[in-house]
């Protein structure tokens, strides 16, 4: 809220480990650090696990949860009333 920045631009990228460690299990992630732990567990959220099972083609599956993630962190950023009320 205080970064007074005109622009707010989300990117992904292909091959995001951060997208890939987000789909290993609840067990995996709770062994992780407690901050990269809630990072990925928050990526997690935005992901459509059920939808990505039944992509077979790794290229597409790993394109699909990188969007997926993108939409979601757009969506997230909407929720902010920070940084809404400064969209005109």
């Amino acid at each position: 809220h205080h970064l007074k920045v005109k622009v707010v631009m989300v990117l992904g990228h292909e091959a995001c480990g951060a997208v890939k460690a987000a789909q290993l299990p609840q067990e995996k992630l709770e062994q992780e650090p407690t901050e990269l732990e809630q990072a990925l567990k928050n990526i997690k959220a935005g992901l459509d696990i059920k939808g990505l099972q039944h992509i077979q083609d790794l290229r597409a599956h790993d394109r699909e949860a990188v969007t997926s993630n993108v939409k979601r962190q757009v969506e997230r950023l909407t929720r902010d009333r920070g940084i809404m009320s400064k969209v005109r």
